[in-house]
């Protein structure tokens, strides 16, 4: 990896590289120096100023050793370039002259050239790299999330009552039975045992007419006109059929629009209803044949326990009529009470 980086971090003209270049050429000038004799280096074969130019094109690539080929065709001028023989002619001497410079410039193309290419694939194997390690680092990320995520739901199941069939019928008895704890905390664990997470509204009824909608955080707001009359005309035909409504089922499927997935009226055990129990929303894994038992059960367990709590009619006996005019009053004796009753007769 650091290899790779160092590659590719190297710019074509790198900072680096002029400074390498500027070191060789002082040494090969002061070896110039020492040499007696004027443009003693150009009388070396192959010429001394071919090491910089080859060394920076091969580690920096063809710009970078162009830039030292000028240079050192630059220094070959100052340090002076060799004499002109007495046989050459001014063609010649320039041939002879400027062959070394221009192929200085030419070799720095050519290696750099190749040094490019090189370069130009390391940079692609280092953007590959650079995005593997990416991958990896958020895979690991959300691999950490997951792990997190699963010691939260082990604790979670772990710290929870396990929601077995057995939960589920003690829940459905606790309802039916006559305990002293009251009612909608009771009907929301049943609830919650056979369906879940479910979303659900008890409508008490007095006829046709919606006196009270409760549902888990008790008493809700009363339902509006349409709604009331959407949920009498429900109740009617779930209490004339007395099986659960489904929106499963094409003929019901129009009716629960808008108001629930199941409704199911709560019987009363001297015949009617006490009202109607919707189950509104639940997941989706419980959207099945079972879960419409289950609702036929929570309503008949509830309807038990309303009807303990409701004075039943333990002795009734006329104890007398009073005429008064148009008035009769009859008397009622229920549990242990007298509760009057009175109507006009015309």
């Amino acid at each position: 990896m650091r290899f790779l980086t160092r590659d590719v971090a190297a710019p074509l003209f790198s900072v680096r590289g002029r400074y390498e270049a500027g070191l060789i050429f002082v040494i090969l000038l002061i070896v110039e120096w020492i040499i007696p004799g004027p443009a003693s280096l150009a009388r070396i074969a192959p010429h001394p100023f071919w090491i910089p130019v080859i060394l920076i094109s091969v580690q920096y690539g063809s710009a970078s050793g162009l830039f030292v080929a000028v240079v050192a065709a630059c220094l070959s001028w100052v340090v002076g370039w060799p004499a002109q023989s007495g046989s050459e002619d001014y063609f010649t001497y320039s041939l002879r002259v400027w062959r070394e410079p221009v192929l200085w410039m030419i070799g720095a193309l050519v290696v750099g050239g190749l040094r490019n290419r090189e370069i130009k694939d390391r940079r692609a194997i280092h953007e590959r790299l650079v995005l593997a390690e990416t991958q990896r680092d958020t895979i690991g990320s959300y691999a950490l999330e997951l792990q997190e995520e699963l010691t939260r739901c082990e604790r979670k199941v772990a710290t929870t009552e396990v929601s077995s069939a057995e939960a589920a019928v003690e829940a459905l008895s606790a309802l039916r039975g006559d305990t002293p704890a009251e009612t909608l905390p009771v009907l929301h664990a049943a609830i919650a045992s056979w369906m879940g997470s479910a979303r659900w509204t008890f409508h008490g009824l007095d006829g046709d007419i919606v006196v009270s909608s409760l549902g888990p955080r008790g008493a809700g707001p009363p339902p509006s006109v349409e709604t009331a009359f959407k949920i009498s005309v429900v109740h009617a035909i779930a209490l004339r059929h007395m099986a659960v409504l489904s929106v499963f089922e094409a003929a019901q499927a129009a009716l629960l629009e808008g108001l629930g997935v199941y409704a199911c009226s709560i019987p009363r055990g001297r015949g009617g209803s006490h009202g109607l129990l919707v189950i509104e929303t639940l997941p989706a894994h419980r959207l099945t044949d079972a879960t419409a038992e289950a609702v036929a059960m929570i309503a008949g367990a509830l309807g038990e326990r309303l009807d303990r709590q409701t004075p039943q009619v333990v002795a009734v006996s006329r104890v007398r009529e009073v005429q008064d005019g148009p008035t009769v009053a009859v008397v009622l004796r229920r549990g242990g009470g007298v509760e009057g009753r009175v109507r006009h007769v015309p």
